[in-house]
């Protein structure tokens, strides 16, 4: 009789992604002006948000087993005021140091794209890295 053989699936790393994203970017932003949900109201001020863009497979074997998969963010930094598009490029700064700090890499950005309220300035930048399983600064259990 054969064994059973457990499917190994690379985790989703978002929420360990989001926790990191919260500690570093809540001080300069504001306690609780940041998400990670698309249609999440902007506050006033200063706002950041992380969007998953994805987590497709990069490698696996013909039994569905995940080497790594490829995985990518979104981040959008969100600033009004007299000094809003320097203080979202100043958010995005902030940003990119947390991600670059975690392994990825920036794919698009930084750029200013258009916001529902002209008042409001927002700074878009993607990130992508190969991801198996641990981020750059995580110690592993034993």
């Amino acid at each position: 009789m054969k064994g059973v053989v457990a499917l190994i699936v690379v985790d989703n790393p978002s929420l360990k992604v989001f926790e990191r994203f919260q500690k570093e970017i809540e001080p300069i932003v504001g306690e609780g002006n940041l998400s990670m949900n698309a249609s999440e109201t902007i506050a006033k001020g200063k706002y950041a948000r992380l969007l998953l863009m994805g987590m497709p497979t990069d490698r696996s074997d013909l039994e569905g087993n995940e080497c790594s998969v490829n995985l990518s963010f979104q981040t959008e930094a969100f600033a009004d005021g007299i000094f809003a598009q320097n203080d979202a490029y100043d958010i995005d700064n902030a940003i990119h140091k947390c991600m670059v700090g975690m392994g990825f890499r920036r794919t698009f950005g930084p750029e200013v794209l258009d916001n529902a309220d002209s008042r409001i300035k927002r700074v878009t930048s993607r990130y992508s890295r190969v991801y198996t399983g641990q981020l750059l600064g995580e110690t592993t259990e034993t």
